[in-house]
């Protein structure tokens, strides 16, 4: 009986396995996920999702697709955080982008080992993206997530960053003064103009556009668009003297904007990944970048030459700061661990020293925050913890309470407060100087 018992589950799997639709089930899964760094017009690693016969043929890698074999499959592996390439293990889709589901690999995983067969009919063009899109209502209303959050010392207000529209709050009763909508996409960074007049968003549309903007913060009236990115931005950061901003996409791209005008002022390019975090030096004269390449760059501003590649990270950055006196330059990511550098005044190749490498938490690192005064810097991950460390010796100072979901944003205020916001919209202020 009980041989019997296994045999009807194994072909039950089978069955299940063997039913898997290319086109209705795992076509989508590349559309939502994959195909806006991964098509036929911006290859990433020459490997292309948009058609059946792109997705077999494989990419620079070799195969991606080993028919029969899920677990051998390099696709698979990717999608897993396993991919082993250079000794190292890295997620797709890179950064802060949404990783597939449990589910949703198994289902692709079924669908190898079952064979990995395709559609009924070659797909030699890309299919429409409003034929393979389910149509599934929504059980429960959709999160409005928090993916940046600023705080303005000289106007006295929060801004978070949600999807179409940037929220500004009052930090004392934490009432919303006003919402700045009109933000096609998802915004994923928002920051204030040192004099605290304006408020900048950064976001877009993934695989589409990439939306930079400005609103004056007394009134909300909108007052520019920085257009030039061609993939959703994921970066920004105000020079300090505020004539500029910088902003880093998911096309690998950081243009530098002037505040005046909105006119790009230089294309800066050498990263291979999304470009995830920005710093300014407190002079104004270097920008850091943190990117899914596993690099951290700086920056010669205004002009926008590389001046050094710091290279020590095994995994892909998402959040760089530096120190309050500029000498220092933290940086964290998926390797689980915030790193420290001594940065020269010339910040040039072979001058800039990393100092520490300290295992932070148990998951990725997903941002990081220097508080006003410079001496406690907070880090959040993928664990769900909430950290401050003595921006000193980086020794632990306190650890918050656990998260109820992933602490996306992080920002100080200038009372030494620290805000988080999640992605399940939520948000909290904790006191930091207990």
């Amino acid at each position: 009986m009980k041989r019997l018992l296994l045999l009807s589950i194994a072909c039950l799997a089978t069955t299940h396995a063997q039913t898997v639709d290319y086109t209705k089930q795992i076509a989508p899964l590349w559309d939502t996920y994959c195909v806006d760094c991964h098509s036929a017009d911006d290859a990433d690693g020459e490997f292309a999702l948009d058609t059946f016969a792109a997705l077999m043929k494989g990419g620079e890698e070799g195969a991606a697709i080993v028919a029969g074999k899920a677990d051998e499959s390099l696709l698979v592996k990717f999608l897993e955080g396993r991919s082993g390439r250079g000794g190292k293990n890295e997620f797709m889709p890179p950064g802060k982008r949404e990783k597939l589901k449990e589910e949703e690999i198994a289902l692709i995983k079924a669908w190898i080992n079952a064979g990995a067969k395709g559609p009924l009919v070659a797909d030699a063009k890309p299919m429409p993206k409003e034929v393979i899109t389910p149509k599934i209502a929504p059980t429960v209303p959709p999160k409005r997530s928090i993916q940046g959050v600023a705080f303005s010392p000289k106007a006295q207000l929060i801004a978070t960053a949600r999807y179409g529209e940037v929220e500004l709050v009052n930090p004392v009763n934490q009432v919303t003064v006003r919402k700045l909508t009109g933000f096609t996409g998802k915004v994923n960074a928002v920051a204030f103009s040192p004099d605290g007049e304006t408020v900048y968003a950064a976001g877009g549309e993934a695989g589409i556009v990439g939306i930079v903007r400005s609103w004056k913060t007394s009134d909300g009236t909108a007052l520019r668009s920085f257009e030039g990115h061609t993939d959703a931005a994921y970066a920004l950061a105000v020079s300090p003297d505020g004539k500029f901003i910088a902003t880093g996409a998911y096309d690998q791209k950081i243009r530098l904007w002037d505040t005046a005008t909105g006119k790009e002022v230089a294309l800066l390019k050498g990263h291979n990944g999304a470009v995830n975090g920005l710093s300014f030096r407190p002079d104004g004269k270097v920008l850091a970048s943190a990117s899914a390449d596993r690099t951290v760059k700086l920056w010669s501003i205004p002009t926008g030459q590389r001046l050094d590649t710091l290279s020590q990270p095994t995994k892909e950055q998402t959040s760089v700061v530096f120190s309050a006196d500029g000498k220092t330059l933290f940086a964290g990511g998926g390797d689980n661990r915030i790193r420290v550098w001594s940065i020269s005044a010339a910040a040039k190749e072979g001058t800039n020293k990393i100092l520490t490498s300290r295992f932070a938490h148990e998951g990725g690192l997903l941002n990081l925050a220097l508080s006003a005064d410079g001496k406690l810097l907070a880090s959040t991950a993928t664990d769900k913890t909430l950290k401050l460390w003595n921006t000193a010796d980086l020794t632990e100072k306190l650890l918050l309470e656990k998260q109820p979901d992933w602490s996306s944003a992080l920002a100080f205020t200038d009372k030494a407060q620290l805000i988080a916001g999640r992605v399940d919209g939520t948000w909290s202020v904790y006191e930091a100087a207990r």
